[in-house]
């Protein structure tokens, strides 16, 4: 952890008594400033004190919060299931759109899987955007293998629920494992697939312990979130195809990456398949965020317009 100079500190206790702790957690005062906002915000003045300390410890301001803004959705976050981030919402926030751009309710139902759901986000934000907004006919699952998450992303289904009662209906949650070779199974998905999605664990173990990663926002990272979502390389990718792609024949899939490597890997998997495509897409500060497949001459073709690099 950076030192903090004397002068900062004054500087944040002419703002306020509450400021100098948060330094700890933040590059710079405007930052923390912006968190003892959200603070005051949204917690009663009573647990003002003990966030602040929790925070000074550098635990995440979504845990202490309990929630993350995701597209139009308040995403409730835990300890031990991810925390959404911005990459995750942008990307289904340009799949979304490109769906309502070629699918029609006259097209029929689309059929989603998420697989790896955490805190149930991305399916929840999918039917939103799909369902709420433009009343597409839809049917969304999300599965993970962690109970902690399922458990999650059933609570937040029920927040849904409340706000949106028309379209809720659509979803459903299951504790399921990426690696079972029955997992599709096992969900009873007793129709094709139109979109299967995924935030896999694709941090390799050497990144996740390497010492360039441990500070600020990356030690946070380490300290707090649970490794199960987080770690891994190719396995996950590799069950994805085998499992999932291979065994129904979606007309598309979008799986968040880390590496271009990765893309590179799925890609190479379903290189001796004639009919799917592969691109790659990048997020808005122009990582590689995405690998995206898409079944030729399906609905879902459209699915390259979003990427950068096809294969």
């Amino acid at each position: 952890m950076p030192r903090i100079s004397p002068k900062l500190v004054k500087q944040a206790l002419r703002d306020s008594r509450l400021l100098p702790p948060l330094l700890r957690a933040n590059p710079n005062l405007e930052q923390a400033k912006l968190e003892l906002k959200w603070i005051k915000n949204e917690l009663p003045k009573s647990q003002w004190h003990d966030a602040i300390r929790r925070r000074s410890k550098l635990e995440p301001l979504q845990y202490i919060l309990g929630s993350q803004p995701f597209g139009a959705l308040d995403i409730l976050c835990r300890r031990n299931v991810l925390i959404p981030r911005w990459e995750t919402e942008e990307w289904v926030m340009r799949i979304s759109a490109l769906v309502r751009k070629y699918h029609s309710q006259a097209d029929g139902q689309l059929k989603i899987l998420d697989v790896c759901t955490g805190s149930g986000c991305i399916p929840l934000l999918l039917n939103y955007e799909l369902s709420e907004v433009q009343n597409i006919p839809l049917k969304v699952h999300g599965c993970d293998i962690s109970k902690e998450a399922v458990d999650l992303s059933m609570t937040n289904l029920k927040k849904y629920e409340e706000n949106y009662p028309s379209s809720s209906h659509n979803i459903e949650f299951s504790k399921e494992d990426i690696f079972d070779e029955n997992l599709l199974q096992n969900i009873l998905l007793d129709k094709k697939l139109s979109l299967v999605t995924s935030n896999p664990p694709y941090i390799p173990i050497h990144d996740f312990n390497s010492p360039v990663l441990i500070n600020g926002i990356e030690k946070s990272v380490r300290q707090y979130e649970p490794s199960i979502a987080l770690v891994g390389e190719n396995e996950f990718y590799e069950a994805l195809v085998r499992n999932v792609i291979l065994k129904s024949n979606p007309e598309g899939f979008v799986f968040e990456v880390g590496y271009i490597e990765q893309v590179e890997f799925v890609a190479n998997m379903l290189a001796q398949k004639s009919y799917w495509s592969c691109g790659m897409m990048k997020d808005s500060s122009g990582n590689v965020r995405c690998v995206v497949g898409w079944m030729k001459g399906s609905k879902m073709q459209s699915l390259q317009e979003v990427c950068e690099v096809i294969y």
